[in-house]
């Protein structure tokens, strides 16, 4: 498999990631101390003042840790799941106007990562993802592990694509398919009936062939404009 990725890019955010980090712990105890050192109300509203955006800061940064601190990052998870692929596919890594973007002979796909757990349905008449189980309530709002609007994200990234093809002159008739993907052990996904394809990160090299099977199109051309691979 051949892969366009931007190390500048990745290695720029695992810095502000840490940055953020630290940057919000210090605010935090910087509340907590002024707090406790100035019990007068008067005073003790300085140390609110703080405390509020110190807190804010704090999900700032498990959002930078969850997609650019930790290991196995969203992307490396992906590439792990792609590794053994041939020369056919490429894998563009935060080089297009995706996160993931993979073009083969399966056509053209955006690879979304989710690391969520317990068990993911879906909801036809509210055209939404449940999640039921996995973390406790208190994980969810404050790890960040309460799953998002996937439905949203999807069509997100779909014009995401679009007006990356439309502004780099990239014709196709091929219509981005996205495919989530979720890296957890512990998730249980109960999808069927949703409108995209969502499958653990270990299958989806065999659903990528058994895909190929049935298609070989032709995205030579949408190749040639898109990043360099290695």
């Amino acid at each position: 498999m051949k892969i366009s990725i931007n190390n500048k890019l990745i290695d720029r955010n695992k810095k502000i990631a840490q940055i953020t980090l630290y940057a919000s712990l210090a605010l935090l105890a910087l509340g907590f101390i002024w707090t406790i050192r100035n019990p007068e109300p008067s005073q003790a509203v300085v140390g609110y003042l703080i405390l509020i955006p110190s807190y804010i800061l704090v999900q700032v940064s498990i959002y930078l840790a969850n997609r650019w601190g930790k290991s196995p990052r969203p992307d490396e998870v992906i590439s792990l799941a792609l590794k053994g692929l041939d020369d056919k596919y490429s894998l563009y890594t935060y080089t297009t106007g995706v996160p993931n973007l993979l073009v083969g002979p399966i056509g053209i796909w955006i690879l979304n990562p989710y690391h969520h757990s317990g068990e993911i349905s879906f909801n036809s008449s509210k055209n939404k993802y449940i999640q039921k189980g996995g973390p406790n309530i208190l994980a969810k709002y404050f790890s960040q592990e309460g799953l998002p609007n996937i439905s949203k994200n999807s069509a997100a990234l779909k014009a995401d694509i679009r007006s990356y093809f439309s502004k780099n002159g990239i014709q196709t008739d091929e219509e981005p398919q996205v495919i989530n993907i979720f890296s957890s052990d512990d998730v249980i996904l109960k999808i069927k009936n949703a409108p995209e394809v969502s499958l653990k990160s270990k299958k989806l090299k065999d659903l990528i062939r058994k895909a190929a099977k049935n298609n070989n199109k032709s995205v030579a051309i949408i190749k040639q404009k898109l990043p360099p691979t290695n």
